[in-house]
């Protein structure tokens, strides 16, 4: 009994010292890689359309995918992206259809960032000038001139 002790001291030692290790089991025992959760986390907030929540939180997606913020964050961050980033990527899109569409020409700048899951017209200004290098107005202009 001593010495099985003293073995589970010794791994524990080592995984302690490798962080690599560390995530490789941890990803082990949830039984999922980054890449699939990535997938189902798009799934998820693309059919539930909860990227339209301004308030949708990491917590909240880890709860609809069955996992926790660690892994989703972390498998965000595999595919390069943050989680605030990856949500308003969807926001963006929801947008730029609403302001493309001639029947919404007369839908204020806040009703629009709000039914696309903005907590503001800034953010959305924010990631539309950063997307298309013009704010949502200059958008709504120049894609209806069209």
């Amino acid at each position: 009994m001593g010495r099985r002790r003293a073995e589970k001291s010794r791994l524990r030692e080592l995984i302690k010292g490798n962080s690599h290790l560390k995530i490789m089991i941890s990803r082990k025992r949830q039984g999922v890689s980054y890449e699939e959760l990535f997938s189902k986390m798009e799934e998820v907030v693309v059919k539930k359309k909860l990227y339209l929540d301004s308030g949708f939180s990491r917590s909240q997606l880890a709860r609809e995918v069955g996992s926790n913020r660690t892994y989703v964050t972390n498998a965000l961050k595999s595919q390069g992206v943050g989680f605030y980033d990856y949500l308003n990527r969807f926001r963006l899109e929801r947008a730029k259809q609403l302001l493309s569409d001639g029947e919404n020409s007369t839908m204020l700048m806040e009703e629009v960032a709000c039914s696309s899951g903005f907590s503001s017209v800034r953010v959305m200004n924010f990631y539309m000038v950063q997307s298309e290098g013009f704010t949502a107005s200059q958008y709504r202009k120049k894609i209806l001139k069209q």
